[in-house]
């Protein structure tokens, strides 16, 4: 069923349970990429973004949020590029406003919706799942909108030490969070049966998920972005992603199918290689999640893989659902050998242990006096093992702040400002507490907001 931007934009899933997927991609021709060189990163976001918002909202309002989306982030680039080797290169995604990439998404979505609720004169749920940094870009963005309520479910015990203090400071009336006994990949699966299952006729449901078309739109800005600023749009480019999520994986993907020069991606996961043993060995399954130094990338179940699966199978609605269908029943999928070469013949991956880690953070630092994260070490230790050309410059998207990590780093000797934002201010508590399979509840919660 086609459906129109602003639906999807106020949407959780489908009506059949599914992803929404754009039903051809718009193809920028070489030159007209490169003419997007000089253009602020708002401009920049209009110009890749306009083809999938057609007629849903006037080009002046378009602008205009997302010139808005942009306006609390602490750099004036909002993602700079800095150099960490030859021809290496670590995009900074994390100067939003709680110092992840996520940021970008959040708060391009908070007043998208903001903007057709108020046009339908209706109110809203946001609802998801974290362990941490998604959650929190979140509530900072829909805070401020009150057409909205928004709805975090997170593991009990999966989330870092940092993140879950701000969580759990945060005490706003339009902010319920809901504890989770059980894994972020449980935290997920509720979310995405409430999606199906959505009790709560009078609101509309919407996912901050990245399952959430918005996000995935967000982050092909990135790829756009750094291909012009390191080669014009001309210049072949590779790009280690770290497999927090795999919208940007999905993102940078159809970004080439778009035009742009993009000659490699490679898939960096912690000890959770659920994503590095589909490119390795064609067999994706369902991991119990094991605790690393990359929280963030503790799952192993990834929404946008998906819609990764309609565009490697060219669109067929029967092959994917099948696929999909057995992954729910079983916990596993092997693609078509056809599909799998298609995809490794630009993706490549890797799986970094917590020693390889920390040994990155350390020697990178070392050398160049440059702090990254965890998360963003696995991405640019598997970039200069696995980058196919030492010509084409490799970019790791650096997707959350090394002030996040402040007390790692400061066993490693290597000290980081904290910056941290100031806690919440007390107020009354929404709070829950439920079981990993306990959707009885939730409905009982959502049915009372």
């Amino acid at each position: 069923m086609q459906v129109n931007f602003e639906q999807v934009v106020l949407s959780g899933t489908a009506e059949d349970g599914g992803l929404f997927v754009p039903l051809e991609l718009p193809l920028f021709e070489p030159q007209e990429i490169a003419n997007w060189s000089t253009l602020p990163y708002d401009e920049l976001a209009y110009r890749v973004m306009s083809p999938f918002v057609g007629e849903a909202i006037p080009e002046a309002d378009f602008k205009r949020l997302l010139k808005e989306a942009g306006s609390h982030f602490s750099h004036r680039s909002l993602a700079p590029l800095h150099q960490v080797d030859r021809n290496e290169w670590v995009l900074e995604l994390f100067h939003g406003p709680t110092r992840s990439s996520k940021d970008f998404a959040a708060q391009l979505q908070a007043r998208l919706v903001q903007y057709f609720l108020r046009k339908r004169q209706r109110r809203g749920v946001v609802l998801g799942a974290t362990n941490g940094d998604t959650g929190l870009a979140a509530i900072e963005a829909f805070k401020h909108c009150d057409e909205t309520v928004v709805v975090v479910l997170y593991p009990q015990a999966g989330v870092p030490r940092d993140q879950l203090q701000h969580l759990q400071a945060v005490a706003h009336p339009r902010v319920h969070k809901v504890a989770v006994n059980g894994s972020f990949d449980d935290c997920q699966t509720l979310v995405s049966r409430l999606l199906r299952q959505w009790p709560c006729a009078q609101r509309e449901v919407i996912s901050f998920n990245s399952s959430n078309w918005v996000g995935v739109l967000a982050q092909l800005v990135f790829y756009f972005h750094a291909v012009l600023q390191l080669g014009g749009g001309q210049r072949p480019i590779g790009f280690s992603v770290p497999a927090a999520s795999f919208a940007e994986v999905y993102a940078g993907y159809i970004a080439q199918k778009m035009g742009l020069p993009i000659t490699q991606m490679i898939v960096a996961t912690n000890q959770n290689d659920a994503l590095h043993q589909l490119f390795l060995k064609n067999h994706y399954s369902r991991l119990r999640a094991n605790k690393t130094l990359s929280p963030a990338m503790d799952l192993s179940i990834f929404s946008n893989l998906e819609r990764f699966l309609w565009e490697l199978y060219e669109h067929d609605d029967q092959a994917v659902s099948a696929l999909m269908g057995t992954f729910e029943s079983s916990g596993e999928m092997t693609l078509s050998n056809a599909c799998w070469l298609q995809a490794r013949m630009i993706i490549d991956s890797y799986a970094v242990s917590d020693e390889q880690t920390l040994e990155e953070i350390t020697s990178l630092y070392r050398d160049t006096g440059y702090v990254i994260d965890p998360h963003t070490a696995t991405g640019v230790l598997a970039a200069r093992l696995y980058r196919r050309s030492l010509v084409a410059p490799m970019v790791t998207l650096g997707e959350i702040s090394p002030a996040k990590s402040t007390a790692l780093l400061g066993e490693l000797g290597i000290i980081v400002p904290t910056q941290h934002r100031p806690l919440e201010e007390p107020g009354p508590e929404q709070l829950h507490r439920i079981e990993h399979d306990d959707l009885d509840t939730l409905h009982q919660l959502l049915g009372a907001l």
